[in-house]
């Protein structure tokens, strides 16, 4: 009886040990992030909304779902281009033509080129290709939970080897997107003027602490979307890279940015219907003649990224491309 006893503690007392080992190495976050249950962070409110230029605002103030998980997705078939621009350079200094790696193991598609940001349509035919890429993109809920802006993506990543002194990766989007642009000896931009693609107007640019706000730079598939569609499963550095990536990101309006948030309503309630798109869930620039180019960059984002889209989004960028395609938009 009393060996019986001592074995029932003995056996207790090694799985108390297991579990204090588990909590205080860390291991149980790790675990509790991969499965979604469990996570700290997974029930709190993203409030969070940073006003500063050198930031876009990628939370709305409402609780978002944490379950669900997202499925694998199947390969893009083919690349496609929006405009005809020229190729961007990448944060590390390449150009962005070669194939990155898929947290997959897969060969993403080539880099696109992005819009040019004049607020003007491009042809119909890239928008049918647009939506012949949307049939390589996975539907899957979102899973937000345990987002950290800062943690989980970074700041603006050192482009002193690309560019020269201090420059940012904020500096490389404002000299690309700003014309014309002034760079001081640091090769940080001090001025210019955007044609802003989100409001259709021209503004003037001048770097200071009051002053740089007007301008901001902005992930149009934001990080928090991101995040909750694949990125959460990626490597840091990955989405470091994802965050810096000129294909990505669009100089733009700062109080349109702002407004925008996550871009996406995860909650299927039409957060933007009063916006009359007819994608009452996707955010839409105000400058009705760059939304169709905005629906179809969305969708070179999240191809290339093999990021997934809930069942409305992707209803509803189907629905607006083909309208697009069709000469009905913009």
């Amino acid at each position: 009886m009393w060996r019986d006893f001592l074995g029932k503690m003995l056996a207790l007392l090694l799985v108390a040990c297991l579990l204090v080992a588990l909590v205080s190495s860390g291991g149980w976050k790790a675990v509790s992030q991969a499965i979604g249950i469990g996570d700290p962070g997974a029930g709190s409110d993203l409030t969070s909304k940073e006003a500063g230029a050198t930031r876009e605002s990628d939370a709305k103030g409402v609780t978002l779902p944490g379950a669900g998980k997202a499925s694998a997705s199947p390969q893009p078939t083919h690349t496609w281009v929006i405009g005809g621009s020229t190729p961007t350079t990448s944060p590390t200094g390449g150009a962005t033509s070669t194939p990155t790696t898929s947290p997959t193991g897969g060969a993403t598609p080539s880099p696109t080129a992005s819009p040019s940001p004049t607020g003007k349509t491009t042809g119909h035919a890239d928008y049918g290709k647009a939506l012949e890429s949307l049939n390589a993109i996975t539907v899957a809920k979102p899973r937000i939970g345990g987002y950290d802006r800062e943690r989980d993506f970074g700041g603006w990543a050192d482009q002193s080897k690309t560019m020269c002194g201090k420059a940012t990766t904020r500096d490389m989007i404002l000299k690309r997107d700003l014309k014309p642009s002034v760079s001081n000896r640091d090769c940080q931009v001090t001025a210019g003027k955007l044609a802003d693609p989100y409001t259709g107007r021209t503004i003037a640019f001048k770097r200071g602490r009051t002053t740089s706000a007007a301008v901001q730079i902005d992930h149009v598939v934001a990080l928090l979307d991101a995040w909750g569609s694949g990125a959460r499963d990626w490597t840091h550095a990955r989405r470091v890279a994802y965050a810096n990536d000129p294909d990505v990101l669009l100089a733009s309006d700062g109080p349109a940015n702002m407004a925008k948030g996550a871009g996406l309503d995860f909650n299927g309630s039409g957060e933007y219907s009063s916006q009359g798109t007819g994608a009452p869930d996707i955010w839409m620039p105000a400058n009705k003649a760059y939304r169709c180019d905005y629906m179809a960059k969305r969708v070179a984002i999240k191809a290339k990224y093999r990021l997934t889209m809930t069942p409305r989004e992707k209803q509803q960028t189907v629905k607006y491309l083909g309208a697009c395609a069709a000469g009905r938009v913009g």
